[in-house]
Formats: structure tokens, C-alpha cells, sequence
């Protein structure tokens, strides 16, 4: 549908002439018609019969059943809705599914984009388009772009808006990119390799033995500013190299600590536990020909073993926040008050609300004299959440544009028509088994769609693992050895593996469908094309998935990235779904069976634990009871508050928050305070039954009245007379 501006110049005609408004609202009206009637209806009729006969000829000339089609040369897109051909219900519309992901360029000629791609057929609606006369021209109304088409609004583009007052408070709050003496930026010292950098030989020799021979921008920017205990957010695309950027210097500045006494003075903390796993086996290796100590506090792995190591003092600790505040609390072998260095990797994440309480329980505790570095591919501007952490006038390094995918990386999409969303799975499994058939990892949503999927590709012979936070530690990391091993060519994950996470060789990324933010999707699709490697990453979207799709074309195109659309025929699709329908009753059987393994494999467990309670009562007893910072209700809320963050789901307002706060009675402190003594599993109490005469001790009162004592009334109050009289 076309909107028009009726407030647009009238022709020189008309302007010369001396009519009153009553005809020029007549001439406007006629010019209306003539453009509705003539150039919609033939214009657009030619361009959409290219659009069709291009298409089906690309159709026709894919050999595997699907075939991708470069974006950058396809315009013609634009009027991708007016089309009914079922032929062409699974070509994406290169602007986003008509959301104006670049609606500069699709609002030129349609037939200039036909003219390129088939070299005839446009060139005779452009003749008989300039052959009208100039009075036409003048008269006919200049296309008008469809509203979702235009450009995105203030209100959508809030996050890269530069806005005045925040763009004042990050001057304010980040330092100039200069060392302390006032000298140039040391960063922009030439370094064409980490001998430049006047490093340590020991460091030199590990990192000529990984294989690292020159700095990456944000290594060659961040090393000399973190070598000069400055604060600093750094951030750059996926697979750039930000590990080593933090952790070479740090091991620099170790080289040269106090030795006499063991202490340990740097903490870097990670959201996930590959994450921390990953991280420890680089720093290892990079502080091979040192005597730099390492320690872990991890979730997921052997708290009694850990915390041996921490007893040792090391220099540094890699943890997750959960562990790290168990050892915190719970531990006199780890101590905190000596920390120099805090490194938050993928800070952005761990700033969120599922970890804001937790990363505020450590900052507190840490000392506040400290070196903070942040790093993160996706960093945050908000200098309200930066404040948080105790920055001291960091220097802020930024190697590459915001939200920017990497230079070797192919984004491909297939678009899924409106109502055909539950035939989701029949495109995934044509283009696994066709087109993308190893080394590929598959991004879910949720744990149970990719436990699901797990099941019906080991039906179809399909060598997949999975990997979700509802699998022990140990499964998780065979699964990713098993990926990495090539035992399994397809690693089915949710988010947990979206960040940090690096596997050599990852072929191709496909989004089983869009994440909820483009910030997520970035991350995803990180997981190749890596250190200069080439990759491609394939999302399967559908109309819910617009607005994601929309950002990651729009910031691709403003980068050159390469886009393509990815043509599936609907028919393999469908074959496929009523492949997966049959299997249903043995998907069923698999999951019946899984059911009843897990609860075998939890009444053993309470079965070993009752052993143990029972074997070591004593020992178990007399260990002092763990305490942590909140209360389950507070972890409740706060889970809930991280779900509705990466959701984009708004909170319901709190009517009670505005009031007053009620001073407790000591009758209801009471209260709360057995309520709390029961839930940790304190002594018995007497109740109120049992204070009457009633519940427990009614046994006991019947053995003794059985033996020749007299029975008391039941009776709320105390008999008069003799002992019951106070």
C-alpha cells in the first residue's frame, strides 16, 4: 500500500496558471489517479515477472535443492509482500522481510538490480519509462517508500543513538588514551610483533610456542596500557585475541611480584564454566617457563580439590562468580584482601541482572585499590552500569565499530513464510544433511528443543553431542571433546556456548532460530570464522524473528559483510517434517526411557548421601554450616529478573514498592525467625497442639494415665485448686 504527500510542488503547468484551490485540488487528485492507475499497475507489473523469472531460473539451476543468492546485487526485494507465487515463498527479502534494514537503496529502480543480474528484459521498461514527455514527469508523483520500510526512528536505534548527555558523561568518566607522563599513547607506538613490546623472554618464548607471532589490534592496544596498572574496557569482534590481551600482561607484572610470601593478587572471572576452563588452559600455557601459580574456582567440578589448590596461595585464580563467592564465604583458605588485579571477560554479561547481585557481592569485598580491566565483543556504553564496578578513569579501546561481525564471515538466512513455523525442523534437517554436514554448531533457545533434536538426529545416524546447563559438568565437557575430536560433527547448544567458546575448524553456525538480541546473535555466530579463518553462519527465520534478522542485516551492510539468501523448496521441507512425524513413537520411547534412568540415578544418589550421613555423622555435623549473601527468594527474583532482561520482557510494577516500610512486632520477628530455623533444619519445636496436650506427646500421656493416674479434662484453661494453682 503507497502513501502519498498531497503537500508536494505543482508543476511549472500549473504555476502559471491562475487557478483557484478549488482546481488545484482537482489537478492533485488527477495526478493521484494517474499514478495509481498507470505507472503501479504497469511499472510494477513488469518488475515483479522479472523478479519471477530470475528466481525460478536460480531455482532451477541449484543441484542440491537449495542454493544461496548474493543479497548485495538483489534490490528487488523491496516488493517481496505483493508477490503470491508459492514457488517463492522461502526467498528472504534482502531488506530484512521488508523491514528497511537499507532503505536508501531500495528505493532506487527495481529494474536497475534486473539490469545487472539478467542484462535484459528491464532495459525495455526503462526505455518506455524515460521515453514519457517532461510534462509527465513533472506530473507523476515520486515513489514513496512503505512505512516499515523507512528508516529505523529515534525511539527504535536508542542504543546507538549518540545521545548528548551520555556522550558528555562518557567524557567525563574515560581517560584520554595516554600514559601517566603525558607522553603519546603508547598504543599507537608502532609493534609488528610482541619483541616490540618489551616484553619478558620467558613470556616471548611461550608465546612463540603456542604459535603467536604478532599482536592483534586489540593486543597491540591494550598490553601497554594494562602494563601501566591503568583501567581500561577493551572491546573487539569475536575471536580477536582478548584473552591473551589480559592475561600477557598480567603475567608480565607477576614476573616481577614479592616472592617471599605466597599471595594471591589477581582474580579473573568468567560467566560460564567452559568459559573459565578455556581461559585456564591458555593462561597455563602462556606461563609455561614461569613460576607463575594458577587456581580454580569453578563451578561444576571438585569443590574439595579446588579449595586444596587455593589453599596454596596461588597468583591467580580463574573462577566463575557462584564458586568464587562460595570460597569467599565458606573458606578460610582463600583469601581476598590482597587482590591487585579484577578481569571481567564478557563484562557486558556479567553486568546483566542474573549476575548483578553476585558481581556486587565481590566488588564490595575486594579491596578497592585494584587494577579493573573489562572486555567484552559486545561492550556497553552505559556509563551508569560502568560506575558500578569501581572503574578509575579507565581508558577506553575499542578496535573495531560496535556490534560488528567478523571480515570473513558469510551470513546466510532462510525465511520462513508466516504459518509454516512449526515446519522449522524439516529446513534444519535438509540443510544439515545437504548442505551443512560437519563441523557445524546448532544455537537453540531452549535446553528441551535441543535435547529433542539430539534424540531425532541419533534416529536418522546423524553423530551429534549437546550441550545445556541441565547436564553435569563432566557431560558437558566430553561433549565439547567430542565436538572437537570430530566424533561428533554436529554440536547441538544453547547460549552457554555462545560466548568466548573456541573450537578450531567450526565449519558453519546455524541459528536454530533467531536469539532474542542482536547482541546474542553476534556472539553465536562468532563461534566461526575465527582468528582469520572464513566461516559461514545460517539463521532460519520467521516472522517473530524480524527484528533481530533487521539489526544484523542492517549493521552487515554498513560493514560491506557478505549477505545471502538461502532458497530451500518447501516440498524437501515438508518431506522431512513427516520424516520426523513417524519417528514420533520412538522420540516418545527415548524420552520415557531417559525419565526413568534419571530417577534411578537420583534415589542412588540420595542412597550414597544417606551412606555417607550415616558413615560420617560426626564429621559431617561438625562442619560449620555454609552461609551465602541472599536468601532463596532473592535468587528466585534475581533469575527472574535475568529472564526478563534477555527476553525484553518489561517487569510488572511493584504497587507495594512505594510504601512505607512496616516496623516488625517481636511477635512477628519471632515468627520469621522459626520459620527460618525450620527451613535449615533446626531443633523441634514444641507446637501449639502440643503445648494443649495434644499431637506428639499424645502417646505418651496414655501410657501414663494407663497406669492408675487420673485423666484430665480437655480443658483450654487450668483446673482450680491444688497443683494447677499458681
Amino acid at each position: 500500500m503507497f502513501s502519498f504527500d498531497l503537500s508536494f510542488p505543482l508543476t511549472r503547468r500549473q504555476q502559471d496558471s491562475d487557478l483557484n484551490a478549488r482546481h488545484d485540488y482537482q489537478n492533485i487528485n488527477q495526478i493521484y489517479h494517474q499514478y495509481h492507475h498507470h505507472h503501479l499497475h504497469s511499472d510494477a507489473k513488469s518488475r515483479f515477472t522479472n523478479i519471477a523469472r530470475r528466481n525460478q531460473s536460480k531455482k532451477d539451476d541449484a543441484e542440491d535443492g537449495s542454493a544461496a543468492v548474493d543479497s548485495p546485487d538483489v534490490d528487488d526485494f523491496a516488493g517481496f509482500d505483493g508477490l503470491n507465487d508459492d514457488d517463492q515463498d522461502e526467498t528472504l527479502a534482502e531488506d530484512a522481510f521488508g523491514m528497511g534494514a537499507d532503505a536508501g537503496e531500495e528505493s532506487g529502480s527495481d529494474e536497475d538490480a534486473s539490469d545487472d543480474q539478467d542484462g535484459s528484459g528491464a532495459d525495455s521498461d526503462n526505455s518506455d519509462a524515460e521515453g514519457d514527455d517532461d510534462e509527465e514527469d513533472d506530473e507523476r508523483a515520486a515513489p514513496v517508500a512503505h512505512p516499515d520500510d523507512e528508516p529505523s526512528s529515534a525511539s527504535e536505534n536508542e542504543e546507538e543513538a549518540e545521545d548528548a548527555l551520555e556522550a558528555e558523561k562518557r567524557a567525563a568518566f574515560f581517560a584520554p588514551e595516554s600514559n601517566l607522563d603525558g607522553e603519546a599513547d603508547p598504543a599507537a607506538k608502532p609493534a609488528g610483533s610482541f619483541q616490540d613490546m618489551s616484553l619478558s623472554r620467558p613470556i616471548l618464548k611461550a608465546l612463540s610456542s603456542v604459535g603467536f607471532s604478532a599482536p592483534t589490534p586489540i593486543q597491540h592496544k591494550a598490553i601497554p596500557v594494562a602494563l601501566l596498572g591503568k583501567d581500561l574496557v577493551g572491546g573487539a569482534v569475536t575471536g580477536s585475541g582478548k584473552t591473551g590481551a589480559f592475561i600477557i600482561p598480567i603475567l608480565e607484572r607477576l614476573l616481577y611480584r614479592p616472592k617471599k610470601v605466597a599471595t594471591t593478587r589477581v582474580a579473573i572471572l568468567m560467566p560460564t564454566r567452559e568459559l573459565a576452563l578455556q581461559c585456564y588452559n591458555v593462561a597455563t600455557k602462556l606461563a609455561a617457563f614461569t613460576d607463575i601459580t594458577f587456581g580454580q574456582a569453578i563451578g561444576g567440578l571438585s569443590s574439595r580439590e579446588q579449595e586444596a589448590a587455593l589453599k596454596l596461595r596461588p597468583d591467580i585464580v580463574i573462577a566463575t562468580p557462584g564458586r568464587f563467592i562460595d570460597f569467599m564465604r565458606n573458606s578460610s583458605a582463600f583469601q581476598v584482601d590482597t587482590i591487585e588485579i579484577l578481569v571481567l571477560d564478557e563484562a557486558d554479561r556479567m553486568l546483566e541482572d542474573g549476575f548483578a547481585d553476585e558481581l556486587n557481592e565481590i566488588l564490595t569485598t575486594i579491596p578497592k585499590s585494584r587494577q579493573t580491566m573489562l572486555f567484552s565483543a559486545t561492550m556497553t556504553n552505559s556509563v551508569d552500569s560502568l560506575i558500578r564496578v569501581g572503574l578509575n578513569r579507565p581508558v577506553r579501546l575499542l578496535v573495531d565499530s560496535k556490534r560488528q561481525t567478523v571480515a570473513g564471515l558469510t551470513q546466510e538466512f532462510v525465511r520462513l513464510r508466516s504459518g509454516r513455523e512449526d515446519k522449522r525442523i524439516g529446513y534444519l534437517l535438509h540443510l544439515v544433511k545437504n548442505t551443512y554436514t560437519t563441523r557445524t554448531i546448532i544455537f537453540f533457545r531452549q535446553k528441551k528443543d535441543a535435547h529433542r533434536i539430539r534424540i531425532i538426529f541419533a534416529l536418522l545416524g546423524l553423530k551429534a553431542a549437546e550441550l545445556h546447563g541441565s547436564m553435569t559438568q563432566d557431560q558437558r565437557i566430553s561433549a565439547i571433546e567430542a565436538f572437537r575430536s570430530g566424533a561428533a560433527n554436529f554440536l547441538l547448544a544453547t547460549d552457554l556456548a555462545s560466548r568466548g567458546l573456541d573450537i578450531k575448524n567450526v565449519a558453519v553456525v546455524v541459528n536454530y532460530e533467531a536469539p532474542q538480541s542482536h547482541d546474542i546473535y553476534l556472539h553465536r555466530v562468532g563461534r566461526t570464522a575465527r582468528a582469520g579463518r572464513s566461516g559461514r553462519a545460517c539463521t532460519i527465520a520467521a516472522e517473530p524473528d524480524r527484528k533481530v534478522v533487521k539489526a544484523a542485516v542492517r549493521t552487515s551492510r554498513e560493514q560491506g559483510a557478505i549477505i545471502k539468501s538461502r532458497l530451500v523448496a518447501p516440498a524437501e521441507a515438508d518431506a522431512w517434517c513427516e520424516r520426523v512425524a513417524a519417528l514420533e513413537p520412538e522420540i516418545e520411547a527415548v524420552v520415557r526411557e531417559e525419565k526413568e534412568e534419571k530417577v534411578l540415578a537420583t534415589a542412588e544418589m540420595q542412597m550414597r548421601r544417606t551412606e555417607n550421613l550415616m558413615a560420617h555423622e560426626k564429621e559431617i555435623l561438625a562442619r560449620p554450616r555454609k552461609t551465602w549473601f541472599e536468601s532463596e527468594a532473592d535468587k528466585k527474583a534475581a533469575r527472574t529478573r535475568g529472564k526478563e532482561q534477555l527476553n525484553g520482557v518489561v517487569p510488572a510494577k511493584d504497587e507495594n514498592k512505594d510504601k512505607k516500610k512496616k516496623k516488625l512486632s517481636n511477635k512477628e520477628k519471632k515468627k520469621l525467625e522459626d520459620r527460618d530455623e525450620r527451613r535449615e533444619g533446626g531443633g523441634w519445636k514444641k507446637g501449639k497442639e502440643e503445648r494443649m496436650g495434644g499431637g506428639v506427646l499424645e502417646k505418651e500421656k496414655k501410657g501414663k494415665f494407663a497406669k492408675g493416674k487420673p485423666k484430665l479434662p480437655k480443658s483450654k484453661t487450668a483446673p482450680k485448686g491444688g497443683k494447677g494453682r499458681r
